[in-house]
C-alpha cells in the first residue's frame, strides 16, 4: 500500500490458534479421533449446520425455543471461527497474509476515494 509495511491484523493470532490446538488435541486424546485429512473441514461443516439450527431458531424459524436462541448462535459462531483457526492452521496457512491480501487491501482504495466509513486502527 504505496509501499508501507502493514501490520498483521490479528498480530495475537498465533498465540491464540496454539491455545484452540491444545483444547484440540486434548478432544483427540480424550476421545480418540483422528484428525486427519478432511477432518477439520468436515467439521467446519458441522458446525455452520449448527449455526444455521440456532439461528433459525433465534429468528423464530424452527420448532425450537426462541428462549436462548440467541446464546446458541453465539457458541456456534465461536464454534465456527474457532475450527476455521484451526482447519488453517493444519493447512499451513497464515490467515494474516491472507486477510490483508483479500480483506485489507480495500483500506487504501477506500483511503485513495476518502471514504469517511474508513477506521484505522
Amino acid at each position: 500500500m504505496n509501499g508501507a509495511v502493514m501490520s498483521q491484523p490479528l498480530p495475537e493470532l498465533e498465540a491464540f490458534v496454539d491455545r484452540l490446538k491444545a483444547i484440540s488435541d486434548r478432544y483427540q486424546r480424550v476421545y480418540d479421533v483422528d484428525r486427519s485429512g478432511d477432518w477439520h473441514l468436515i467439521k467446519v461443516q458441522e458446525e455452520m449446520g449448527e449455526l444455521t439450527q440456532a439461528y433459525l431458531a433465534m429468528t423464530g424459524r424452527s420448532r425450537r425455543s426462541v428462549d436462548g436462541a440467541r446464546h446458541d448462535v453465539a457458541m456456534e459462531m465461536a464454534d465456527v471461527i474457532c475450527m476455521v483457526l484451526l482447519m488453517a492452521r493444519s493447512e499451513g496457512i497464515d490467515l494474516n497474509a491472507a486477510i490483508t491480501e483479500k480483506w485489507l487491501k480495500w483500506e487504501q482504495v477506500m483511503a485513495d476515494e476518502g471514504a469517511p466509513e474508513l477506521i484505522r486502527a
